[in-house]
């Protein structure tokens, strides 16, 4: 029998090396490094997602990877000592390279979902991503990689004049992105975020520190109310969204107040936001922590996909 297949109304793109050997430890170590399986599995169980729909990612080059990094950083992650001082990982074993290859196949995943968003002007998941803390020249925040700003200039090299609006709903501030992008007229970044790591604030960039504590209603009000107006004053002919599930209110490191239904009804506002204004869009994990962190990018996956709550 003929198995006929609907078109999805949006992508997604997975490796199963997206949860081989990440280390947590002190504040991290309630990451959930089964969450992307997870992710993935209740899709494909749910019908919302077919396996063979899935784009599967390859590491990012280094070549792409100088495009945001500095050579002389590029070295230093190569030795796996540096890498476990930078991500205050404790003792790596010297010939261990697993912590890296982590961060080069999810930035492949952001890469390849910036790819096929531009090309086919369609909305496309990354299960994972989001490193917004990575510096040029350094790491922070458990972030080696900068894989948004990597596919941002990937991508913008090859199409002139390509205005980018980076959306960061992450708990925390996206330091890398703010900084690195602060003096340039093509990307914007929008970011409200509880926790700062630097101050910045520059005609290229809407930076907004919410109070401790902060409720779903005062956040989706803010929300609906700056979000739409930047985007139509910038105009952005690509979004990438990171879409960090750490405000939710059971997250173990975060202390916002959103509920479940809170946070899916900020994803649909955003997503839907871009699919009215036709608009090609990469999506990417960001923060979150719990056992339950997982069914929040779960529930924005299966609207996504499928249209339904």
């Amino acid at each position: 029998m003929l198995k006929i297949f609907r078109r999805p109304r949006a992508w997604v793109v997975f490796s199963y090396e997206y949860f081989y050997g990440i280390p947590e430890s002190d504040s991290r170590k309630t990451f959930d490094v089964m969450k992307y399986k997870k992710i993935r599995d209740h899709l494909v169980a749910g019908n919302y997602l077919h396996r063979k729909k899935i784009l599967i990612p390859e590491m990012v080059s280094y070549d792409d990877m100088r495009l945001f990094h500095t050579n002389e950083y590029l070295k230093q992650i190569q030795v796996p000592s540096h890498v476990s001082r930078f991500l205050k990982l404790g003792y790596m074993n010297d010939w261990d390279v697993y912590i890296l290859e982590y961060f080069r196949i999810v930035s492949g995943g952001t890469l390849m979902a910036a790819k096929h968003a531009l090309l086919g002007n369609r909305v496309v998941f990354n299960l994972g991503g989001g490193f917004h803390h990575a510096h040029p020249d350094h790491a922070a925040g458990f972030c080696l990689i900068n894989d948004v700003a990597i596919a941002i200039q990937k991508y913008r090299s090859l199409k002139p004049g390509l205005k980018t609006m980076i959306i960061d709903l992450d708990y925390h501030q996206g330091d890398g992105n703010l900084v690195f992008y602060k003096d340039d007229p093509d990307v914007f970044t929008f970011s409200l975020h509880a926790q700062s790591w630097i101050e910045t604030q520059n005609e290229s960039n809407l930076d907004i520190n919410l109070p401790p504590d902060c409720s779903g209603e005062q956040y989706l009000s803010i929300l609906r109310e700056e979000l739409p107006k930047v985007c139509n004053d910038f105009a952005p002919g690509f979004i990438v969204y990171i879409a960090g599930s750490d405000p939710y209110e059971k997250d173990t490191l975060g202390d916002m107040n959103l509920s479940r239904e809170q946070l899916f009804e900020r994803n649909r506002f955003v997503l839907d936001m871009v699919r009215k204004k036709k608009l090609p869009m990469v999506v990417v994990a960001g923060g979150g922590y719990g056992p339950d962190s997982w069914e929040i990018y779960y529930d924005f996956l299966r609207y996504a996909l499928r249209g339904k709550a």
